[in-house]
C-alpha cells in the first residue's frame, strides 16, 4: 500500500460514509488528515468515529456557502503548513429524484455544494500544492451523472457529470504545476445512506450491476490511494469507474 508519512490530506464530508473511510484509509497510510462536516455539530459527533491520529483536525465547513471552500483550504495550510492532497468528496442530494419537484432554489443549493465549491476548493489547494512541488486533486464523481440517476434527480447527476469535465479542465491546466487532477465515480456502495434507499432501489441498482452486489467503502479508498499516491505518477484528467460494471464507457 502506497504511504503517506509527511504528506498533509484534506477530506471534505469526512465525517460520514465514503468520507470517512477515506480519512481511516490514509490515517492507517501514514498522513496527516485533516477531514471536515457541514457544521460544528457534526465536526463534533464524528470525532468518536475518527482514528486517533485525526480526531481532533475536524473543520467545520458548509461549503455552499462561497466563502468556504478557499477558508477551509487556508486552515489547514496555516494549521499543517503545506497541503499534498485534496479528496472532494462532500456533496449533497436532491430532495427528490423526480424532476417535476425542483425548484430553483434546490437547484441552486446542489450546484453551490456539488460543482462550484469543488471547483474554488481545488484552485486554492493547486495554490497552496504548487508551493510544495506538486500534489493530487480528487474529485468524487458519481455514475449518477454519466447514466442519469436511478436514486438521485436531475441536479445531482448534471453536478456529477460536470465533476468530469471540471477534472479534465483542471488536468490540463495544473499539470504544469506538477498538481495531477483525477476523479473517482462510484455506484452504490454500503453506507448509511445507500442504507436508507428503498428496497426497490436498492435491488434495481443491484440488478443492473453485472457483479451483482453492491460495492463497499474499501473498495473506493482503494482508488484514492492508488490516485493519491506516486504509482499513478502519469495519470491526470482520468475517471476510474468504482461500480461493478454498472457503466463501461
Amino acid at each position: 500500500m502506497a504511504r503517506f508519512d509527511g504528506k498533509v490530506v484534506l477530506i471534505t464530508g469526512g465525517t460520514r460514509g465514503i468520507g470517512l473511510a477515506f480519512v481511516h484509509a490514509f490515517a492507517t497510510a501514514g498522513a496527516t488528515v485533516a477531514w471536515t462536516g457541514s457544521t460544528a455539530k457534526s465536526v463534533e459527533a464524528a470525532r468518536s468515529d475518527m482514528p486517533a491520529a485525526a480526531a481532533n483536525s475536524g473543520l467545520a465547513a458548509e461549503l455552499g456557502d462561497p466563502d468556504a471552500p478557499v477558508a477551509m483550504v487556508s486552515t489547514v495550510v496555516s494549521d499543517h503548513g503545506r497541503l499534498d492532497v485534496l479528496i472532494n468528496n462532500a456533496g449533497v442530494t436532491d430532495a427528490s429524484s423526480d424532476p417535476w419537484d425542483s425548484t430553483v432554489e434546490e437547484w441552486d443549493r446542489i450546484m453551490a455544494a456539488d460543482l462550484r465549491a469543488p471547483f474554488f476548493a481545488a484552485r486554492a489547494a493547486a495554490d497552496a500544492m504548487r508551493t510544495v512541488g506538486g500534489g493530487s486533486i480528487i474529485m468524487l464523481g458519481s455514475i449518477a451523472g454519466q447514466i442519469g440517476g436511478v436514486a438521485t434527480g436531475p441536479a445531482y447527476a448534471a453536478c456529477k457529470a460536470g465533476i468530469e469535465g471540471l477534472t479534465r479542465s483542471l488536468a490540463r491546466r495544473f499539470a504544469g504545476l506538477g498538481i495531477r487532477v483525477n476523479c473517482i465515480s462510484p455506484s452504490g456502495v454500503e453506507t448509511d445512506m445507500v442504507a436508507a434507499w428503498p428496497a426497490e432501489v436498492r435491488a434495481r441498482v443491484q440488478a443492473m450491476t453485472p457483479l451483482g452486489r453492491l460495492g463497499r467503502p474499501d473498495e473506493v479508498t482503494e482508488a484514492a490511494l492508488y490516485l493519491a499516491g506516486e504509482g499513478s505518477s502519469y495519470v491526470t484528467g482520468q475517471t476510474i469507474n468504482v461500480n461493478g460494471g454498472a457503466y463501461m464507457g
